[in-house]
């Protein structure tokens, strides 16, 4: 049997954190429930889930559609889109049969991408091998999620470019519903006649775009702010996000561009954060007047969520009084108002 290999290719940044990351796990139960519907799919299709934040890891290598079981969907700093897509030419070399003169391989491989947001690695040396190797020979369908998404990059590693601006769930399920339309007629297009491209389901212009021109892919810098907090009694992760409010701060005869970033959210964490995060040292700051919003710890529930060791780390604590920072073990010791003047604190790399 030839097989049709699907993969997903999935952004699991800082920056996907919250409902981003909570409907792209729905999402990927809702189109394999889908998918198992059409004999077609049920017969070619095997997908493979593979995530990327600083580092990229396959959770689940091609399976067939019936045996398919989503992964928990992980968290990790950094985007590292070069390093992803490294991985998936390694994955591909690996797992897609060849053709030869003894025998037919698997059809043409679709990758469907997906990103919010920019790279924060070199993507040239991984773009050049791409471009050499496997453009031709698989078909990449890369889908920025959002305003923030780093287009104009995606314009260089495919033609097949869609922007996603889903603002709720039932936006997200009619997205969700388009992959699984276009991956049955790819499935039923190897089957029947089978074509060099990708054949896409018609896009649903209320929250898809086709990305055709380089001007329309042009996206702003800056505009978040991702921190990384630690639980002081379990020690595990927290993030902090921040969004970009507007830019212009206007006093009587003085105008201002000043960032101010207001507090979107915060998002308990595992482990397993660190075992995809970029493990370079953080050298970009944000300092604290820039910043609207104090949360408190979504693991412990402490009232205070932004409170800084002399180590860097941000922690979290009960109030003013002795803590035991949980990164280096040293004891702190807290005290109310502190320092007006603010201070510079790492960003995460989101």
């Amino acid at each position: 049997m030839r097989r049709l290999p699907i993969y997903m290719m999935l952004d699991v940044s800082e920056s996907m954190a919250g409902d981003n990351l909570r409907q792209l796990q729905q999402g990927l139960d809702q189109l394999v429930s889908s998918l198992r519907t059409d004999p077609h799919a049920l017969e070619t299709v095997f997908l493979s889930t593979i995530v990327f934040a600083g580092k990229a890891r396959t959770l689940s290598p091609l399976t067939e559609l019936a045996a398919y079981y989503p992964p928990r969907l992980p968290v990790g700093s950094g985007t590292s889109l070069g390093a992803a897509l490294t991985h998936l030419m390694d994955e591909i070399e690996r797992s897609v049969v060849k053709t030869t003169s003894e025998q037919k391989g698997d059809w043409r491989p679709v990758v469907y991408l997906m990103t919010d947001g920019k790279p924060t690695d070199d993507i040239e040396p991984a773009l050049k091998r791409w471009n050499a190797d496997f453009s031709k020979r698989v078909t990449l369908v890369a889908i920025g999620v959002g305003k923030y998404a780093a287009l104009e990059t995606l314009t260089r590693l495919t033609e097949n470019v869609i922007l996603l601006d889903a603002a709720n769930d039932e936006d997200f399920k009619r997205f969700v519903d388009w992959v699984s339309k276009s991956v049955v007629a790819q499935s039923r297009s190897v089957a029947m006649a089978p074509v060099a491209g990708v054949n896409l389901a018609k896009l649903d212009e209320s929250i898809l775009k086709r990305i055709n021109e380089m001007e329309t892919a042009i996206n702003v810098d800056e505009d978040l702010v991702v921190l990384t907090g630690k639980c002081t009694n379990n020690k595990l992760p927290y993030l902090m996000k921040y969004e970009k409010m507007a830019p212009l701060v206007n006093r009587p005869g003085i105008q201002l561009n000043v960032a101010v970033y207001n507090l979107s959210g915060v998002y308990a964490l595992e482990g397993d954060y660190y075992a995809l995060s970029d493990e370079r040292a953080m050298i970009r700051t944000v300092h604290t007047d820039s910043l609207i919003g104090s949360p408190g710890c979504p693991h412990c529930g402490n009232p205070i969520g932004f409170a800084m060791c002399n180590c860097g780390q941000v922690m979290c604590i009960r109030g003013e009084g002795p803590a035991t920072c949980p990164t280096c073990a040293k004891e702190c010791n807290f005290v109310s108002g502190g320092d007006d003047d603010g201070f510079d604190v790492a960003r995460s790399r989101g």
